[in-house]
Protein backbone atom coordinates (compact mmCIF):
# COMPACT_ATOMS: atom_id res chain seq x y z
CA UNK A 1 0.00 0.00 0.00
CA UNK A 2 1.07 3.29 -1.18
CA UNK A 3 1.20 6.42 1.13
CA UNK A 4 -0.33 9.63 0.39
CA UNK A 5 0.06 13.07 1.75
CA UNK A 6 -1.58 14.54 4.00
CA UNK A 7 -2.53 17.34 1.64
CA UNK A 8 -3.38 15.09 -1.19
CA UNK A 9 -5.92 13.78 0.88
CA UNK A 10 -9.32 14.26 2.40
CA UNK A 11 -9.18 12.14 6.17
CA UNK A 12 -12.35 10.38 6.02
CA UNK A 13 -13.97 10.39 3.06
CA UNK A 14 -11.63 8.04 1.37
CA UNK A 15 -11.16 10.43 -1.51
CA UNK A 16 -8.67 12.85 -2.65
CA UNK A 17 -9.11 16.85 -2.12
CA UNK A 18 -9.03 18.16 -5.79
CA UNK A 19 -10.86 20.90 -5.56
CA UNK A 20 -9.27 24.50 -6.66
CA UNK A 21 -8.65 26.67 -9.63
CA UNK A 22 -5.82 25.29 -12.06
CA UNK A 23 -4.14 27.33 -14.82
CA UNK A 24 -3.27 26.26 -18.25
CA UNK A 25 0.22 25.59 -18.90
CA UNK A 26 0.47 23.29 -21.82
CA UNK A 27 -1.93 22.11 -24.81
CA UNK A 28 -0.79 18.97 -26.38
CA UNK A 29 2.57 19.62 -25.40
CA UNK A 30 2.83 23.46 -26.24
CA UNK A 31 3.51 26.28 -23.78
CA UNK A 32 0.29 28.59 -23.75
CA UNK A 33 -0.61 30.29 -25.53
CA UNK A 34 -0.90 28.32 -28.26
CA UNK A 35 -2.56 27.66 -31.28
CA UNK A 36 -5.59 24.91 -30.61
CA UNK A 37 -7.18 24.51 -34.20
CA UNK A 38 -6.01 25.94 -37.67
CA UNK A 39 -7.17 25.40 -40.98
CA UNK A 40 -7.33 27.54 -43.72
CA UNK A 41 -9.94 30.09 -42.78
CA UNK A 42 -10.02 30.26 -39.35
CA UNK A 43 -7.30 30.19 -36.49
CA UNK A 44 -7.58 29.84 -32.76
CA UNK A 45 -5.06 30.49 -30.07
CA UNK A 46 -5.93 30.09 -26.48
CA UNK A 47 -4.36 32.75 -24.48
CA UNK A 48 -4.80 31.35 -21.05
CA UNK A 49 -7.39 28.75 -19.09
CA UNK A 50 -8.53 28.20 -15.94
CA UNK A 51 -10.50 25.04 -15.14
CA UNK A 52 -11.73 25.12 -11.25
CA UNK A 53 -12.80 21.77 -9.58
CA UNK A 54 -15.68 22.73 -6.62
CA UNK A 55 -15.85 20.09 -3.90
CA UNK A 56 -19.92 19.72 -5.13
CA UNK A 57 -18.87 17.49 -7.53
CA UNK A 58 -18.90 20.71 -10.16
CA UNK A 59 -16.36 22.38 -12.05
CA UNK A 60 -16.04 25.63 -14.46
CA UNK A 61 -13.81 26.10 -17.66
CA UNK A 62 -12.81 29.95 -18.32
CA UNK A 63 -10.86 30.26 -21.01
CA UNK A 64 -9.82 33.06 -23.56
CA UNK A 65 -9.52 32.70 -27.34
CA UNK A 66 -7.96 34.71 -29.88
CA UNK A 67 -9.34 34.20 -33.53
CA UNK A 68 -7.93 34.86 -36.87
CA UNK A 69 -9.78 35.16 -39.94
CA UNK A 70 -9.87 36.69 -43.40
CA UNK A 71 -11.57 39.65 -41.99
CA UNK A 72 -8.97 40.10 -39.01
CA UNK A 73 -8.86 38.98 -35.48
CA UNK A 74 -11.07 38.99 -32.12
CA UNK A 75 -10.94 37.97 -28.76
CA UNK A 76 -13.75 35.63 -27.22
CA UNK A 77 -13.98 34.34 -23.57
CA UNK A 78 -16.02 31.44 -23.10
CA UNK A 79 -17.16 29.51 -19.72
CA UNK A 80 -18.06 26.29 -20.25
CA UNK A 81 -19.18 23.80 -17.32
CA UNK A 82 -20.57 20.34 -15.73
CA UNK A 83 -20.05 18.19 -13.57
CA UNK A 84 -17.80 14.96 -12.04
CA UNK A 85 -17.23 11.58 -10.79
CA UNK A 86 -14.38 11.54 -8.76
CA UNK A 87 -12.17 8.00 -8.37
CA UNK A 88 -8.92 8.61 -5.85
CA UNK A 89 -7.30 10.69 -8.37
CA UNK A 90 -8.99 9.72 -11.90
CA UNK A 91 -11.82 11.80 -12.92
CA UNK A 92 -14.65 11.62 -15.51
CA UNK A 93 -16.11 14.86 -16.44
CA UNK A 94 -19.58 15.99 -18.74
CA UNK A 95 -20.17 19.04 -20.10
CA UNK A 96 -23.33 20.06 -19.08
CA UNK A 97 -24.06 21.83 -22.64
CA UNK A 98 -23.44 18.98 -24.44
CA UNK A 99 -23.21 16.45 -23.00
CA UNK A 100 -19.90 15.13 -24.13
CA UNK A 101 -17.82 13.27 -21.68
CA UNK A 102 -13.94 13.37 -21.21
CA UNK A 103 -11.38 12.12 -18.45
CA UNK A 104 -8.73 13.27 -16.39
CA UNK A 105 -6.43 12.82 -13.57
CA UNK A 106 -4.61 14.74 -10.52
CA UNK A 107 -1.07 14.06 -9.31
CA UNK A 108 -0.41 16.30 -6.75
CA UNK A 109 -1.01 20.12 -7.75
CA UNK A 110 -1.34 18.82 -11.59
CA UNK A 111 -4.41 18.48 -13.80
CA UNK A 112 -4.31 16.57 -16.67
CA UNK A 113 -7.21 16.44 -19.06
CA UNK A 114 -7.81 13.88 -22.04
CA UNK A 115 -10.44 16.00 -24.82
CA UNK A 116 -10.98 14.71 -28.13
CA UNK A 117 -7.92 13.38 -28.84
CA UNK A 118 -6.01 16.56 -26.99
CA UNK A 119 -4.48 16.89 -23.70
CA UNK A 120 -4.28 19.75 -20.94
CA UNK A 121 -2.14 20.14 -18.28
CA UNK A 122 -3.01 22.41 -15.92
CA UNK A 123 -1.24 23.50 -13.05
CA UNK A 124 -2.65 24.67 -9.07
Amino acid sequence: MSSVACADYVTGLGSYDISGSYDLMTFNGSQVPTVVYSDGFEQREILVETFTIYSDGTYTDDYTLRIYNRTGSSQQTIRDFGTYQQNNTALQFRDSTRGDLFTGSVTGNTLTVSYLGDVYVYRR
